[in-house]
């Protein structure tokens, strides 16, 4: 592969389109500093993919685009390709021509193509990997470069083999296995904490199930006596509640009649205050109206003064105008005139300059022209000679002029050789003085060196203090992130169990599960309310199983489910339909007669928040049940209330409205419905606040990171610093060295200024004689140059006086002609004064139209207000009219409102009369309510145990009746209920739920194991990929190493080098250092040989590098500035020798690095701010020669 051309278009101060074509061999670029050299290899860089502005000397990337000069715009966009000779397929591309564009805009938008394809960055630099090419490659050598081989740590320097090893794609998949690696592990963790929680669960799990089991088979037997308990005590109380009814129908006939009677009443009072408030509008509108019309009146008379104000303005407007019109026309008129007498002024200065011009043209056909030729003839051979003679004289005068100048540059000579002189002795005694200067400045860059050392360390210090305090506040994060995540693992389980209805009835889980089947379907009772987390148990006591009744918008949907459990055998089920449940509250008299009770906490449908549309629904279920804090406050209500209702404390007792207690506490409670859903609700607020802590932690950990970079970015600094500093030693030793050999070299210049000023002396006295002579023969020409001008000037005379008529008739032409012009300039004015007056009577004519259009205008306002005072007074007059019909009004109005006053005081007195025997029957008709209240509430709790329990309706459940006695019943439902309360309340969902768990975790074992092969896997590559780091780099050292001591003999001419790995026990972290040993010279490190012998040595290994792995074209940046002209010769014959393989383009100022070029092109900079290309070949000049 081969690099042909590079173009450069708007790039730094390539303003123009430049194209470069590069030959094989080595091509060299010169040209004065700031000519513009450096920006073509920074071309081939940013084209190449460089993003660093910085390493482009620049502070924004945008400032590679052209940015103007003195006679230059800026351009808005920078371009630059570079074009490959791929035909062998080096590069892995298809085509045997690869072409790379860059292009940026001012903007910021860049874009980048392969062969005018558009594509990315990665796709470029995807093209180089591993090619040795590229923008960070050692295809490209800067001076730069070759201070960084011998100015960089040895640990740095190891970078150099690893470009050599082409370990670059490993090292990155070695970063992508540990990015996976951190990524596995995460996981790993998250799902170790889910299994950690799911162990908890399953041994509980695993004992309710079996306690689920044995609870259902005593459940059993337990349900069957209770249903036929339930059926005996409901046909008890259906009698004693069919003979309150009948009582209850007579107290209802007497209230009614009542409440017709106090409804007529109310009526007529209602009749009677709607007129009231008729009248009293009424009375507002006229009031409203008369302040409308007072105020309308005193409008109008405003009006009406306005109006006369008005017209007397518009008159006098109307005169101004007319005045204005009359003033127009009279200028016009006048100006028509002006312009009448300019336009014959016009006409008659014409016809003058035309008689004018007939004379001069007269003047010039008659002049004579008569040629003088005998005497043009004679002047002519004078002239001839007196030119000779000139050339002579003036041969003369230059011999005289450089033998003056002469004499006078060697005593200039002398005066500048003793100045000269004067100067050495200055320079000699100015570098002694620097000398001592420097070596002072040496001990203070000693000094600075030691401190920026010290601070260096102290930096580091620091550093160690921050990465401690980052490391324990990521290790508190980690922690908090553990407790979230466990957090979040118990939420998702109480998710997942309300997902899959876990404690519902089979019955009730099969229906939610189908409820897209329902669309009348609302929901469960326990998901349909929210409770406040201190009246959970509350609540959950006193709904029990009808927490799982399901709530539907009618009866149509509860047969369809109902339908559906049967055909699925499926379950049973109760459903509470909107349309017939018709739910009832403790009257507001029997809530107050205990609410001021100690204890009491509310009604129960009121301390539940639920939609609007379920109130039925919830008064169904809770409007009968009052909530206490404790047993003895509702022991105590109960009591004062006597015993009506359901009673139920925040700790889960009943008070039962028959006066029986329910309460006491299992040893294995479950939580229920609510309050699994409290705990998730309660759950979810608390993992919010933990990932407000983690983002504080978290965000505490970014600031600790940045503190972190930051003081690494000060310990880079300081290193840098500690590196110039150690820099800056070396040039200053280097320098004083430097120094002493400039001390030489004047002392050299002082003896030969005061050789070469005792020559110049003996040049003088030669020069004096030379240039007498010349004097002499100068003052022989000059008298014959003399006579022959005399000569030619009477033969000038004599042709003048032949010529003297012409100039007469030529005179009076020039006068003729002088006239002409001056009469056309005047001309030209008063045809100018003429068009200024046709425009001046143009603006006047439209004035006149202006001002009569005013008028007119002017003429049609004033009629117009002449009309509206006239309708303003017509109206004046009715509103006047009126205000006295409304004043007339009002008067009715207000007798007619004190007349209905008397009449309602004798109404409401009636009505309080009728409303006082209306409560009397209401208090008898209330006790019966009571009774008929407990009855209900007896019969509803048996009914619902029926229905919500057993799901059994009352004539199913008759029909199963027991034969038993009643007491007897009694007897064994005892037995078994201290049975099941031994057992404890238990979850029948734990069967299920357990299930479930089981198949959770056997899935997350099987994946925790897929994920330590996974981390396994991967840990293995990483070392895969460290191993065979190793290996090429071990090789590519061995290698480069062999290459670099040959080389450096042949480069020093003798002596040896050698690479030593500084931990040849680590592979991947040793660092190199090179020992080196120039003849003459001891074996030591590089960095304490001169400055000159560091350069060649550390340009001996980038030869060494290309020796191992030669590359297409390298491209070289003033690297051998630091040589001296022997070592640069050595450094261009080996580029010389190499150029059969690599391709060199070298950018130099040495000219034993040009003579070795086979093209050489020339950077000018003839425009300021731009750069230009010129080009020549050293092999065809050698041809030619």
């Amino acid at each position: 592969m081969k690099l042909k051309a590079l173009e450069i278009s708007g790039f730094k101060s390539f303003a123009d389109k430049t194209k470069i074509e590069f030959m094989p061999g080595m091509t060299g670029i010169v040209g004065p500093n700031g000519s513009g050299k450096s920006n073509i290899i920074e071309a081939i860089r940013w084209v190449l993919g460089e993003q660093s502005a910085r390493d482009l000397r620049g502070t924004k990337m945008t400032d590679v685009i052209f940015a103007g000069a003195a006679n230059r715009k800026p351009l808005n966009r920078a371009e630059v390709s570079i074009t490959f000779d791929n035909s062998d397929h080096y590069l892995k591309s298809d085509y045997a021509e690869v072409r790379v564009t860059r292009r940026l805009f001012r903007n910021g938008e860049s874009e980048y193509r392969i062969n005018g394809n558009q594509c990315r960055l990665r796709d470029v630099v995807s093209l180089f990997m591993d090619t040795g090419l590229g923008r960070e490659s050692f295809s490209i050598i800067s001076q730069g470069r070759v201070e960084a081989v011998f100015n960089s740590k040895p640990e740095d320097r190891r970078t150099i083999i690893e470009e050599v090893a082409g370990v670059y794609k490993y090292k990155q998949n070695k970063d992508k296995a540990e990015k996976e690696l951190g990524t596995t592990r995460e996981y790993l963790n998250r799902v170790n904490d889910i299994i950690a929680e799911l162990e908890s669960q399953m041994e509980p799990l695993a004992e309710q199930s079996a306690m689920a089991k044995d609870y259902l088979d005593q459940k059993h037997r337990f349900d069957d006596l209770d249903k036929s308990r339930l059926v005996i005590e409901i046909q008890d109380n259906r009698r004693a509640k069919h003979e309150v009814d009948q009582k209850m129908t007579q107290a209802k006939m007497l209230v009614s009649d009542y409440e017709q009677q106090v409804k007529d009443q109310t009526q007529a009072v209602a009749k009677m205050k709607q007129h009231q408030t008729e009248l009293l509008n009424k009375k507002d509108a006229l009031q409203n109206k008369q302040l409308t019309l007072t105020q309308q009146v005193e409008r109008l008379t405003g009006q009406r003064t306005n109006a006369s104000t008005k017209t007397a303005f518009q008159q006098q407007q109307l005169e101004e105008v007319q005045h204005a019109l009359s003033e127009a026309k009279t200028n016009a008129q006048k100006v028509s005139a002006d312009n009448d007498t300019l336009k014959a002024a016009i006409a008659t200065q014409q016809q003058a300059i035309d008689e004018a011009s007939s004379v001069v043209a007269g003047l010039k056909d008659g002049q004579n022209k008569q040629q003088q030729v005998t005497l043009e003839s004679k002047i002519s051979q004078l002239q001839d000679a007196y030119i000779e003679q000139m050339q002579s004289l003036t041969t003369l005068h230059n011999e005289l002029h450089y033998l003056e100048r002469e004499h006078e540059q060697g005593g200039q000579a002398r005066a500048h050789l003793s100045d000269e002189a004067g100067k050495a002795r200055a320079e000699l005694d100015q570098l002694t003085a620097q000398r001592d200067q420097l070596a002072a400045q040496l001990s203070v860059s000693k000094s600075n060196q030691d401190k920026v050392r010290a601070s260096f360390k102290d930096a580091g210090d620091k550093y160690h203090e921050l990465t401690e305090a980052f490391e324990k506040a990521q290790k508190n994060w980690y922690n908090a992130l553990g407790v979230q995540q466990r957090a979040k693992a118990r939420a998702d389980s109480l998710a997942a169990l309300n997902e899959e209805h876990a404690g519902f009835y089979q019955g009730v889980k099969a229906i939610l599960k189908q409820r897209n089947k329902f669309s009348g379907l609302i929901g469960s009772v326990a998901d349909l309310i929210t409770v406040p987390k201190d009246l959970v148990k509350a609540i959950e006591t006193a709904l029990g199983a009808q927490l799982q009744q399901l709530v539907v918008r009618d009866e149509q949907t509860a047969r369809d489910a109902v339908h559906y459990l049967t055909q699925k055998r499926a379950g049973r089920a109760t459903f509470l339909p909107l349309t017939t449940i018709h739910g009832r509250r403790l009257s507001s008299a029997q809530l107050s007669a205990v609410s001021s009770t100690n204890g009491y906490v509310g009604l129960a449908a009121e301390l539940v928040t639920f939609d609007q549309s379920l109130e039925p629904v919830i008064d169904h279920l809770l409007g009968t049940t009052v909530v206490a804090t404790d047993l003895d406050a509702a022991i105590a209500i109960a009591n004062i209330a006597g015993h009506r209702f359901r009673i139920v404390t925040q700790d889960g007792q009943v008070m039962n409205a028959s006066g029986s207690i329910t309460g006491g506490a299992n040893r294995n409670a479950q939580a229920g419905l609510l309050s699994q859903r409290a705990e998730r609700d309660e759950l979810t607020a608390a993992i919010a606040e933990m990932q407000a802590k983690l983002d504080q932690q978290e965000q505490h950990v970014a600031d600790l990171q940045s503190q972190v970079d930051a003081m690494a970015s000060t310990g880079t600094d300081l290193r840098n610093q500690m590196n110039d500093a150690d820099t800056q030693v070396q040039q200053q030793s280097g320098q004083l060295e430097l120094l002493g050999d400039k001390i030489k070299e004047a002392k050299r210049k002082l003896s030969a200024s005061q050789f070469e000023r005792d020559q110049q002396v003996q040049d003088a006295a030669d020069y004096e004689s030379q240039l007498a002579k010349n004097r002499s023969n100068t003052v022989a020409t000059e008298q014959q140059l003399a006579t022959i001008k005399e000569q030619r000037e009477q033969a000038q005379r004599d042709l003048t006086s032949l010529t003297a008529d012409d100039e007469t008739k030529a005179t009076q032409l020039q006068e003729k002609m002088t006239w002409l012009a001056t009469a056309k300039a005047q001309l030209a004015a008063k045809e100018a004064d003429y068009q200024r007056g046709v425009q001046s009577l143009k603006d006047l004519t439209d004035r006149q139209q202006s001002l009569s259009d005013r008028l007119k205008s002017l003429q049609t306002s004033q009629s117009v207000s002449g009309m509206s005072m006239s309708e303003v007074a017509a109206q004046l007059t009715k509103s006047q009219a009126e205000v006295k019909q409304v004043v007339k009004q009002l008067k009715q109005t207000n007798a007619d409102l004190t007349e209905l006053s008397d009449q309602l005081t004798t109404g409401d007195a009636e009505l309080t009369r009728i409303q006082g025997l209306q409560r009397a029957s209401l208090s008898e008709m209330n006790d019966l309510s009571a009774r008929q209240s407990r009855l209900e509430t007896l019969l509803d709790n048996d009914l619902n145990t029926l229905s919500e329990t057993y799901q059994l309706s009352f004539e199913d459940a008759q029909a199963g009746l027991n034969d038993l006695d009643p007491n007897e019943i009694r007897k064994q439902l005892k037995l078994l209920k201290r049975g099941l309360d031994e057992i404890g309340d238990v979850n029948i969902g734990a069967i299920d739920e357990y299930q479930r768990v089981s198949e959770r975790y056997d899935f997350l074992a099987r994946q925790q194991s897929d994920l330590l092969t996974s981390q396994q896997q991967l840990q293995e590559t990483m070392t895969e990929m460290d191993g065979e780091v190793q290996t090429r780099f071990k090789q590519a050292f061995d290698d480069v190493a062999k290459a670099f001591s040959k080389i450096f003999v042949q480069m020093f001419g003798g002596g040896k080098a050698q690479l030593v790995l500084t931990d040849p026990e680590h592979l991947l972290t040793t660092g190199i250092d090179i020992m080196a040993q120039p003849p003459g010279k001891k074996f030591q490190r590089m960095s304490l040989l001169s400055g000159g012998e560091r350069a060649l040595t550390a340009i001996t290994l980038l030869f060494a590098i290309l020796d191992v792995r030669p590359v297409p074209f390298a491209i070289l940046d003033e690297t051998e500035a630091a040589l001296d002209e022997a070592n640069v010769t050595r450094f261009a014959r080996y580029l010389r020798d190499f150029a059969g393989d690599t391709q060199f383009i070298v950018i130099t100022h040495r000219k034993g690095t040009m003579v070795n070029a086979n093209v050489l092109y020339g950077v000018t900079m003839q425009e300021s701010g731009v750069s230009k290309m010129v080009s020549v070949s050293l092999d065809d000049v050698e041809a030619v020669s």
